[in-house]
C-alpha cells in the first residue's frame, strides 16, 4: 500500500511560503532601515555644514557680527523641518517594530531554531525580580537573523542621535544666536531640536541601548566566521565604529554622569543652548570620525592598482618613510572628519630596500630585518605590505599599497633633508607601532593607542608638529600633517584629486587651495597665526 504523501507535500509547500513571506518582509524592513539611517546622517550632515560654515553668522566666531541673510534662515529651518520629520518617521513608526528587546535585559544561547522567551531572576543591584529575555540562537535560522537584525538597526539608529548629537554640540554651544533665531524668528519651529536630543539626554534609554550592545557583541561571537549580508554588514559596522558604542562598551559612568545624565534635569526648550556647555565636557571635536565605514562605490584611484605596470611606475618613485594621505568622499567617516583629508600612513619601502636597512639593538649594529620586533611581520613584510596606518578595526595594521588605493585623493609628501643614517630607526619605530588599538580619544599624548595622524608625530618625534588643543587634549588632524606639504618643510612627491594626476608643478599650490576650503585647517587659529608670523619672518619652531 503507498503511502500518502500528500500531507507531507503540504507541510513542505507551506514552510517555504513562510521562509518567502520572511524573506520578503526583513527585506522590506531592511530597506527601510537603511534609507532612514541614510536620511539621518544626511540631515545632521546638513546641518553641521551650515552650522560651520556660517560661524560669524550664527555667533561661533569671537568679535564677529554679521547678519544671517533671509534665505539662509529659510534653508536652516527647511533642515530643521527635514530633522523632525526624520525623527518622527524614525522613532514613531520604524523603532517601535525593530526595538524587539523592548528595552529588556536579554541572555543568548546558541540552540537548534530560533526562540525568544520572557523570564525573571534576582537582581542584587535593585534588591527585587527583573524580567529578561532568553534568547535561542541559530545563525542559519532565518528567523533568528531577522530577530539580531531588527535590534541591530534599532541600536545603530540611537546610536546615530548620540554621536550626532554630540558631535554638534561643541558648535552650538557657541552659537547662541541660534536660541535666539529659533524662539523669536521662528516660532513654527520652536523645540525641534529639543525633541530630537533630548533623546539622548535619557538615561534610561543609554543604560538600554548599552545593554542591547552587549546582546549583539555576544551574538557576534556565537555567530563567529558565519557572514554577514550586505544590509547586517550596513548596521553592524556603524555600531562597532560609534564613539558612544565605544564608551557604553566600557560603562564609562564618569563619562555619562558629566557628559549626559547631568543634563537630564536641565533640558528645557528656552535653556537649551545655555546647558549645551554642560555636556561638551572633554569630548573630542573628531567626534565625526567616529561613523561607521559605510562605503557607496569603490574609489577611483582604485583603478591603478589593477594595473602592474602603474604600479611599478609608482611604487619606483616612492622612498621610504614617505608620507601618504587620502580622501574617501563616498565613505561615510570622510564626512565627519574636520578639514580636507581624512587619513594617514608610512611607507616603509621595498622589500630590497628594508633588507639594505640597519639599526641599533643591545648595543649592536644589526640587520633590520633582525630586530625582535619586526620578525613577526616578516611574513606581511615578503606579501608586499608595507603601508602602516592605524584602522579603527583592526588598529595599526600592514597593507598593500593596492589596498591602500581604493580611494579619490591621494597625497604623497617627503621629509626633506632626512639623516640617512636614521632611517632605519624611523623604519623600526614605525613597525613597532603594528598591532596598537586605535585611539578614539585622539590624544597624542599617549602612546599606547595610536590614531592615524599620530603614527607621524610619534616616528618623526624629532620634528615639530602643528598641534591643537580640543577639549583638555592635544590632538594632531590629517591636515596638520599636510600641512607640512603646504609650507616647504616637506616635498609633495605626488597628489592625486578626485581620482586625476595633478602636474608636479601645480602640486604646492594645489595642496594650499585644498587646505584653505571652508572647514579646513586654513581657517583654524594654528594656520591664521602662522600666516601672520611668516609675512613677519618670525615663525617659531613649533610651526615647523
Amino acid at each position: 500500500m503507498k503511502k500518502n504523501i500528500l500531507p507531507t507535500l503540504i507541510t513542505i509547500l507551506f514552510s517555504f511560503n513562510v521562509l518567502a513571506q520572511q524573506t520578503e518582509d526583513i527585506n522590506v524592513f531592511n530597506n527601510i532601515a537603511i534609507e532612514s539611517l541614510s536620511k539621518g546622517l544626511e540631515v545632521h550632515e546638513g546641518l553641521f555644514d551650515f552650522f560651520r560654515n556660517h560661524p560669524c553668522e550664527l555667533g561661533v566666531k569671537k568679535d564677529c557680527q554679521k547678519p544671517l541673510s533671509s534665505a539662509d534662515i529659510a534653508i536652516m529651518k527647511e533642515m530643521l523641518l527635514d530633522l523632525e520629520a526624520w525623527r518622527v518617521d524614525t522613532f514613531e513608526n520604524l523603532i517601535p517594530v525593530a526595538d524587539v528587546l523592548e528595552g529588556k535585559p536579554a541572555e543568548i544561547r546558541y540552540g537548534d531554531a530560533h526562540k525568544v522567551e520572557l523570564k525573571k531572576r534576582f537582581d542584587y543591584t535593585l534588591f527585587k525580580y527583573v524580567e529578561y529575555f532568553d534568547v535561542t540562537y541559530n545563525p542559519a535560522d532565518l528567523e533568528s537573523r531577522n530577530f539580531i537584525q531588527k535590534e541591530r538597526v534599532h541600536i545603530a539608529i540611537n546610536l546615530l542621535v548620540y554621536d550626532s548629537f554630540f558631535r554638534l554640540a561643541d558648535i552650538l554651544s557657541k552659537a547662541k544666536k541660534i536660541r535666539e533665531i529659533l524662539e523669536y524668528d521662528m516660532p513654527e519651529v520652536k523645540g525641534l531640536l529639543n525633541k530630537t536630543y533630548s533623546l539622548a539626554m535619557d538615561k534610561e534609554r543609554w543604560e538600554k541601548t548599552r545593554l542591547a550592545i552587549g546582546f549583539l557583541d555576544d551574538e557576534q561571537k556565537l555567530r563567529g566566521t558565519s557572514g554577514q549580508s550586505t544590509e547586517e554588514g550596513y548596521f553592524h559596522q556603524y555600531i562597532q565604529s560609534s564613539f558612544i558604542a565605544g564608551r557604553m562598551r566600557e560603562n564609562d559612568v564618569y563619562y555619562r554622569i558629566v557628559n549626559v545624565l547631568s543634563m537630564d534635569r536641565q533640558l528645557s526648550q528656552t535653556k537649551f543652548f545655555e546647558t549645551m556647555n554642560k555636556i561638551v565636557g572633554n569630548l573630542s571635536k573628531f567626534f565625526g570620525n567616529t561613523v561607521g565605514q559605510v562605503q557607496s562605490r569603490d574609489g577611483k584611484l582604485k583603478v591603478l592598482a589593477e594595473d602592474k605596470n602603474q604600479m611599478a611606475k609608482m611604487k619606483g618613485e616612492l622612498h621610504p618613510l614617505d608620507v601618504f594621505l587620502e580622501k574617501t568622499p563616498f565613505r561615510l567617516t570622510d564626512r565627519f572628519i574636520p578639514g580636507y583629508y581624512g587619513h594617514v600612513a608610512i611607507w616603509l619601502g621595498t622589500p630590497e630596500e628594508l633588507s639594505s636597512m640597519t639599526v641599533h639593538y643591545k648595543g649592536k649594529e644589526i640587520p633590520l630585518l633582525s630586530h625582535p620586533d619586526v620578525i613577526p611581520h616578516l611574513d606581511r613584510l615578503s606579501e608586499g605590505k608595507m603601508i602602516v596606518e592605524a584602522l579603527r578595526e583592526p588598529g595599526v595594521t600592514l597593507n598593500t599599497f593596492e589596498h591602500f588605493l581604493d580611494i579619490d585623493d591621494l597625497l604623497i609628501l617627503r621629509r626633506k633633508n632626512i639623516d640617512s643614517r636614521k632611517i632605519g630607526d624611523y623604519v623600526l619605530k614605525t613597525i613597532q607601532q603594528v598591532g596598537k588599538p586605535y585611539d578614539f580619544n585622539f590624544d597624542i599624548e599617549t602612546e599606547r593607542e595610536i590614531v592615524c595622524s599620530e603614527l607621524v608625530y610619534i616616528v618623526f618625534n624629532d620634528q615639530e608638529w602643528p598641534i591643537e588643543r580640543e577639549f583638555g587634549r592635544y590632538t594632531i588632524s590629517p591636515d596638520h600633517v599636510a600641512w607640512k606639504g603646504a609650507t616647504s618643510y616637506y616635498d609633495t612627491v605626488m597628489i592625486y584629486v578626485d581620482g586625476k594626476e595633478i602636474p608636479h608643478s601645480r602640486a604646492v599650490p594645489k595642496l594650499r587651495e585644498l587646505l584653505e576650503l571652508p572647514g579646513g585647517i586654513a581657517d583654524t587659529e594654528f594656520a591664521l597665526d602662522y600666516l601672520s608670523l611668516q609675512r613677519q619672518n618670525s615663525v617659531p619652531s613649533n610651526f615647523r
